[in-house]
C-alpha cells in the first residue's frame, strides 16, 4: 500500500528517535514512501534535543526507551521545552498505563504501539497540515 505524507510543496519534516537501528531504518524508508523527509534519526535522547533544535523538523517521532541515561520522555520534555509547538508522537513497544501517563506529562499529539502501523501514522502526519 503506498502513501503520501504531504499535497503541500514541502514534504513534512521527521526526526526519528529510536534506538533500535533496524526499526529506525525501516521506519525512515516507509516514510521516505509516504514522501516525507526525514531530517535524522536518534538514538539518544540528547542527541534527539540536539537534532530537534538544529534540524528543525515539523514532528519527533519519539521512543521511550533509548540509547545513553536519557528516556524518550525526558528528553520529549526538553524538545517541547524548547519548541512548545513541535508535534510529538510516541512510538514505543512500552504502552502500559504507568508509561502512557508519565509520557502524557510532554503533552504528546499521539502514542502508537509498536510495531507501528504505517497508515496510522500517515493519517497522524497528515493532520499536522
Amino acid at each position: 500500500m503506498m502513501f503520501s505524507c504531504s499535497a503541500l510543496p514541502n514534504p513534512t519534516r521527521v526526526l526519528i528517535v529510536e534506538d533500535e537501528h533496524i526499526i529506525a531504518m525501516a521506519t525512515s524508508a516507509s516514510l521516505r514512501r509516504m514522501g516525507c523527509e526525514v531530517v535524522g534519526t536518534a538514538s539518544t535522547g540528547q542527541q534527539a534535543i540536539d537534532y530537534a533544535a538544529d534540524r528543525k523538523p515539523d514532528v519527533v517521532l519519539m521512543d521511550i526507551m533509548l540509547q545513553g541515561t536519557m528516556n524518550g520522555i525526558e528528553a520529549a520534555r526538553q524538545i517541547r521545552y524548547a519548541a512548545p509547538h513541535l508535534p510529538i508522537i510516541y512510538c514505543t513497544a512500552y504502552t502500559d498505563a504507568g508509561t502512557r501517563a508519565q509520557a502524557a506529562q510532554a503533552n504528546p499529539r499521539a502514542f502508537m504501539g509498536k510495531p507501528l502501523d504505517y497508515a496510522v501514522l500517515k493519517n497522524l502526519i497528515d493532520e499536522l497540515e
